[in-house]
This record gives C-alpha cells, sequence and structure tokens, in this order.
C-alpha cells in the first residue's frame, strides 16, 4: 500500500488494538501513536470504555482527544464536541430490569463506573474469561473480587444507580437470551455484546440508538473539515467494523474477528506482534514529510 504524507485522522480502538485484553501496553505502540502526532496526524482512540475507564498510562501517550463509550462521547483537545447519554427514565428502566433478572452491571460514565451490589464477586467468571480470551484460548487468571478494580478502572461504589450521566450500561450475559431479551424489551435503544480476544459474548452493553464508533467518526471529522476518505480506522471486534468500513482505510488487527478482518482493507499483526506501529509504518503515518 502506498504511503502519504496528508495528515490523517486516526481513531484506534484500545482493547485489542492499542492494548491486550490483559491491559498491556506495547511500547512499540506508544512511539508509533507519538510519532506520528509529531509528524501532523492527529489521533484518537475509539473505545468502548468511557472515559473514566481511561487511566493514565493510556491517555499519558498523548492524544488529539478521545471517542469513547463506542461514540456517546467525542471529544477534540479538551472541547465536548458530542455527548449523547441515556435518559434518566431509560436508566431507570434498564436497572429495574437487570436487578430482576438477577445480572450484575455497572452503569458506565464519566464520572465513574457505577456498580450493581456485589458485582466483583458475581462477575468475577465472566472477567476472568474475559482475560483468558473468551475462547479460553489462555489460562484463566486467579483472580479475587479485589482485582476487579485493575481490569475495570475507575469502579465506584454508590446507592445511586439512576442517574442522568450515563453513556451505556454493561451487564454479564448469563446467555444468549439474556441480550436477546433486552433489544425485545428496550427496541429503541442500541444493543451490544463483548468478550475479549476470542469475540464470545460475555458482556451486553446497551445505550443510545444512534451511538457508534462510525458515526463518532463522522461528527469528529465534520468537526475538524477533515474529509472521510483521509481517515484511517484501526480495530478489532464487531464493534469496530462501521468505522472500518466508514474509513477511508480500514485497519483489522491480526487477532481480529474474521468479520472484522473481512470489513478491513488490510489486516496487521496482532497487537502484542506491533501490529498498531507495522499498520502506521505500511500507511505511511511515521514518514517524515518528503519520504516515500
Amino acid at each position: 500500500m502506498s504511503t502519504t504524507t496528508r495528515p490523517r485522522l486516526v481513531l484506534v480502538d484500545v482493547d485489542g488494538t492499542l492494548v491486550t485484553y490483559a491491559n498491556e501496553l506495547p511500547e512499540s505502540a506508544v512511539a508509533a501513536v507519538r510519532a506520528a502526532r509529531r509528524l501532523g496526524h492527529r489521533v484518537y482512540p475509539a473505545t468502548g470504555r468511557s472515559k473514566a475507564e481511561m487511566p493514565g498510562w493510556i491517555t499519558d501517550i498523548g492524544f488529539d482527544g478521545v471517542v469513547c463509550a463506542n461514540g456517546a462521547y467525542v471529544e477534540h483537545e479538551g472541547t465536548v464536541v458530542m455527548h449523547q447519554c441515556l435518559s434518566r427514565q431509560d436508566c431507570a428502566a434498564l436497572v429495574g430490569w437487570l436487578r430482576a433478572r438477577d445480572l450484575p452491571f455497572y452503569l458506565e460514565a464519566n464520572s465513574g463506573l457505577y456498580p450493581s451490589p456485589g458485582f466483583r464477586q458475581a462477575a468475577l467468571p465472566a472477567i476472568r474469561a474475559y482475560l483468558a480470551g473468551g475462547d479460553g484460548a489462555l489460562p484463566q487468571p486467579d483472580l479475587g473480587p479485589q482485582d476487579v478494580d485493575e481490569v475495570l478502572h475507575g469502579l465506584i461504589d454508590t446507592d445511586e444507580l439512576v442517574r442522568e450521566d450515563v453513556n451505556k450500561i454493561s451487564y454479564v450475559l448469563s446467555g444468549p437470551e439474556d441480550l436477546d431479551a433486552a433489544r425485545t424489551t428496550f427496541s429503541h435503544l442500541r444493543h451490544g455484546s463483548w468478550g475479549g480476544r476470542g469475540h464470545d459474548a460475555l458482556f451486553g452493553d446497551v445505550g443510545v440508538t444512534e451511538v457508534s464508533k462510525e458515526h463518532a467518526l463522522t461528527v469528529l471529522a465534520d468537526h475538524l473539515g477533515v474529509r472521510l476518505e483521509d481517515t484511517i480506522c484501526l480495530g478489532d471486534a464487531s464493534v469496530d467494523i462501521g468505522m472500518l468500513r466508514l474509513g477511508g482505510v480500514g485497519v483489522a488487527m491480526g487477532n481480529a474477528s474474521p468479520e472484522a478482518k473481512a470489513a478491513a482493507d488490510l489486516v496487521t499483526a496482532a497487537v502484542e506482534d506491533d501490529g498498531l506501529a507495522r499498520a502506521f509504518e505500511l500507511l505511511g503515518l511515521l514518514d517524515e514529510p518528503g519520504g516515500t
């Protein structure tokens, strides 16, 4: 693929793309992001995480803004470009429904992640499977409830679980029937699932209907006056497919799901094999002006 020196708008998924599902950050990825920005490209993490779940060791890499909660929140250089939250009414209905089905959950807001009572213990099997790759490709870690906060950065215990600042709600799936029931009961909202490297559905999530990473890409590009053909998107999961197709160039990681790979223009190496840095190099994001 030919390289370019034109400034690009780059959206980088976090889990499975920038970092491994065990929260390991390759040094090559840090160097690539910093080098690309130094050369005039604008780089944003485009993640399912809400802003509270972005620890300093990620944000300290240096970005031009963030796209969080699968596109519910878009920020450029400290300015909020878009923020779509669940209504208080929908939040209350969802919390009641999840409690009735005895499904552990947490509310995702920029101010914090607010778990249901007993979440850390109840969610342990799903958290262990997530870190093992969902499909069991890796050994399950010996985690206790006290370790869940290391996996889900930003957990804050509170009795106030009906809020107006909730980007989306994630919950542990007992089976696919939970996701089907959620879609039927709350058909006016957007539903998805996630589950780590193996891409198995371990958690469900629900948010505002219009929210998506591809919509966030359109909003951010319009805000910056950037043509979509001058955008590059990198990801690994089904939630990334829309932006992989919409962006000027879509890049799937070597560890991506088959569906994400099929939607991409190119497939790079796995996240732990310097896949992000290799893609940046191949696409010319690391070329000095006048280079090839």
